[in-house]
């Protein structure tokens, strides 16, 4: 039997059990006594004091699954720790001190020490970077640290503009990549997502902010909406991504985004008029700007109360600029809706399509939509022009890229 015990702040939420690879969570007493304590999500619900997966059925395990990373970054930091990458449990009793969202998870025996911080000189960082793939950036950060995603992370504390790595209970406040490791296929990632992030928020979308340094390697650093300080100390914030809302496995992030999804995750907040129109405006944003890697694990949702909100958005980026031979109109959409597969079937009527698909008023749609088609173009170009005075000539050649092929591309087909 293997047990750890989950954390919230500094307060005892349960255990976390795997016998015979059956995965279960009790909830603490302490925890089912307090009024305000909040159900970790639906499928676990407080009320229900132990949950036991069963054959088929498996929300425990594809809760805390979700909490650890994906792909090429998973099997790093399974190398790393010297465990299987198929080790869920194993991974997470070597890495849940400081994971995705609120929640901390610790041996039965062990309890946070005191929360301190230790810098992070660029040198090092720089160092550890040029490592990568032979070893992961948390591989000698002084806490073990899991955050859910396909990327290579790490989670740092920004204060007054110096970068220092968590110890102990310390909560990070910010996520840090750097440029993905394969540059040829995906050349300044870090510009990448920092240039379509700002363009973003100044198109009208919620996002944390945001920066982009170089080391001189290239780095993009995000500010956790998952935090909040109150001037003294930096507390978690419950949150759910798209997958744990719908207590779903990891790998349905892609075959699970349909608008039928997107309805029932709105018809979760109560909020849901805005939930409509912010998701709606997510949707668009993504078409303008060729992001083919929208998928579930990309939305995610506040827990305060019992209320379920949506967060603001992050992990934009075009990744249409990468298509082969520039033939970014034939790459996927990352929410198909019936006749609609590819970038190249957008148009007006079918951005109408995808609104009344999630109960959008034409109406509204339209106004939505020329707002966006008015706004973006001189956005992008203003944002090009700042970013002449911090991005490598390389980096430049991209954003325009991005200004001048994918967002032009869209701009004339949904005109």
């Amino acid at each position: 039997m293997s047990m750890l015990n989950l954390w919230f702040n500094d307060e005892l939420i349960g255990e976390l059990v795997e016998v015979n690879n059956v995965w279960s969570f009790t909830y603490s007493d302490y925890w089912v006594a307090r009024k305000d304590a909040f159900d970790l999500s639906p499928s676990l619900s407080k009320a229900h004091r132990t949950i036991v997966d069963g054959s088929t059925e498996r929300p425990v395990q594809w809760f805390f699954d979700n909490l650890l990373p994906e792909e090429d970054a998973r099997t790093l930091m399974a190398r790393d720790a010297k465990i299987e990458a198929a080790n869920a449990f194993g991974l997470l009793a070597w890495y849940g001190a400081e994971s995705a969202g609120a929640l901390t998870l610790l041996p039965p025996d062990q309890v946070a020490t005191e929360g301190d911080v230790r810098r992070l000189h660029e040198a090092e960082l720089s160092e550890r970077i040029r490592r990568l793939p032979q070893l992961s950036l948390s591989a000698q950060a002084p806490k073990r640290m899991s955050l859910a995603g396909a990327q290579h992370k790490l989670a740092v504390v920004l204060e007054r503009g110096e970068l220092f790595e968590p110890e102990g209970a310390r909560a990070s406040t910010h996520i840090l990549k750097p440029d993905h490791p394969n540059n040829e296929l995906y050349e300044h990632s870090v510009a990448n997502e920092w240039f379509v992030m700002r363009l973003a928020e100044r198109t009208g979308l919620s996002v944390p902010r945001v920066e982009m340094r170089h080391v001189p390697e290239a780095v993009y650093l995000v500010e956790r909406f998952d935090r909040h300080h109150n001037g003294v100390e930096i507390y978690r914030r419950h949150v759910l991504d798209a997958c744990q809302l719908m207590s779903l496995d990891r790998h349905f992030k892609y075959s699970e985004a349909t608008f039928d999804t997107l309805k029932k995750l709105i018809n979760y907040c109560r909020e849901r008029l805005v939930t409509r129109q912010a998701l709606f405006r997510w949707l668009l944003f993504n078409t303008l700007v060729g992001n083919g890697d929208a998928h579930m694990k990309n939305l995610s949702f506040f827990v305060d109360d019992g209320v379920i909100k949506l967060t603001p958005h992050y992990d934009l980026l075009s990744t249409t600029v990468y298509a082969a031979g520039n033939n970014w109109l034939d790459c996927e959409l990352s929410w198909p809706l019936n006749e609609l597969r590819l970038f190249r079937d957008m148009s007006r009527g079918a951005v109408r399509q995808m609104a009344q698909a999630i109960g959008i008023p034409k109406r509204m749609c339209d106004s939505i939509l020329n707002e966006m088609l008015s706004g973006i173009g001189c956005a992008a170009d203003d944002l090009l022009k700042e970013a002449e005075g911090q991005a490598t000539s390389g980096e430049l050649r991209l954003l325009r890229k991005i200004r001048h092929g994918p967002i032009a591309d869209m701009l004339r087909l949904l005109s």
